[in-house]
């Protein structure tokens, strides 16, 4: 067991670091693939820690490499967030989670010397509390999520990804807390390295597929030329959903991809492919705030409605809350609709 351990133990390590040159070298200019990158080298340091009778530079691996060791399920949760946001940024409560997993690990280490055990156990609970509640959030990520995208593949990939490392996680989790009390540890590292290996061989073959870029690289930056359909029941689709677009259907307050579809009188399917081939929108909820963020910029540089509240704009183009709608639109203009106004009508005076 201990010889089929090391063998995918220290495959994988090689892949993981493999996987982080191929990143670095296509993607470093990209948010997603600096935390793909940081996601493997933090693996790599997590399946050191885990190793029995590894030592580095004389001490135990997640004292040395501590904290990459430990933030390995936080980095995770982060790229895989990343995911499921095509305009994805580090927000301050991201950096709380980080901190609060930092703060944990600090007090494992420090009783790991000391011998503290009412230390020990804080940091365990705090620990195991941050691990809890980035797995729910990423299931719930993933069920908010699974209609959005417009791309096939990407969904496939990234829901196989998230249920993967969620499942890993929880696999862990059981297993430190309960198994390896129990005499199951020589068994479960294999196994642990195993999961590591299958994973990454998996990101690893996609990464190196012609549909890598959709993995690192969104929106915008990632959209080419958009071609017109050439068949005539895709030009006739097209035509009728251009229609509703002009008729403003996209002002409807909870409009889902189903909804539109059923008013099209078409399949879903070919309703995500003719937004995503022939409009250019990987994410419906992109395809949605494209054209209400253009509609906003218009009813707010007009001057006969300056006094018009930005909550009831908001309301009006179909937004359930002003927060979304202030995300949206300075994602697309780099301005807040208040700001956006203000220096509109500044211009027109």
């Amino acid at each position: 067991m201990e010889t089929l351990d090391d063998v995918l133990r220290y495959g994988s390590m090689s892949l993981l670091l493999w996987l982080s040159v191929l990143v670095l070298r296509d993607f470093c200019g990209h948010i997603r693939g600096r935390l793909a990158v940081a996601l493997a080298i933090s693996e790599i340091a997590y399946l050191l820690c885990s190793q029995s009778n590894v030592t580095i530079i004389g001490l135990e691996p997640d004292v040395a490499l501590f904290p990459l060791c430990f933030l390995s399920g936080v980095i995770a949760w982060l790229f895989c967030l990343s995911q499921f946001d095509d305009h994805f940024e580090l927000k301050p409560w991201h950096w709380g989670v980080i901190g609060l997993k930092l703060l944990a690990g600090s007090g494992l280490a420090i009783s790991h010397f000391t011998g503290d055990d009412a230390l020990h156990q804080t940091g365990m609970v705090l620990s195991g509390a941050v691990a809890v509640g980035i797995l729910f959030h990423l299931i719930y990520m993933i069920w908010q999520g699974r209609a959005d995208d417009l791309m096939p593949a990407r969904m496939k990939f990234r829901s196989v990804f998230v249920i993967s490392v969620v499942v890993i996680s929880l696999g862990i989790m059981i297993a430190e807390v309960w198994l390896i009390d129990m005499g199951w540890k020589l068994y479960l590292l294999p196994l642990q390295s195993a999961s590591f290996f299958c994973i990454t061989f998996f990101v690893l073959w996609r990464v190196s597929g012609p549909e890598g870029i959709d993995l690192f690289v969104f929106g915008d930056a990632a959209r080419e030329e958009v071609p017109r359909p050439t068949r005539p029941e895709d030009r006739h689709d097209v035509k009728a959903l251009e229609g509703l677009i002009a008729r403003e259907a996209y002002l409807e307050p909870g409009l889902t991809i189903t909804a539109l579809a059923e008013q099209l009188q078409m399949p879903e399917h070919r309703l995500r492919r003719l937004i995503n081939q022939h409009l250019g929108f990987r994410n419906f909820s992109d395809f949605l705030n494209h054209y209400r963020v253009t509609a906003a910029q218009a009813r707010l540089a007009d001057a006969n409605t300056r006094h018009v509240p930005v909550l009831t704009i908001a309301m009006d183009l179909g937004y359930g809350s002003l927060g979304p709608f202030n995300r949206a639109f300075k994602e697309r203009t780099g301005l807040t609709p208040s700001e956006y106004r203000r220096q509109v009508l500044a211009r027109a005076a």
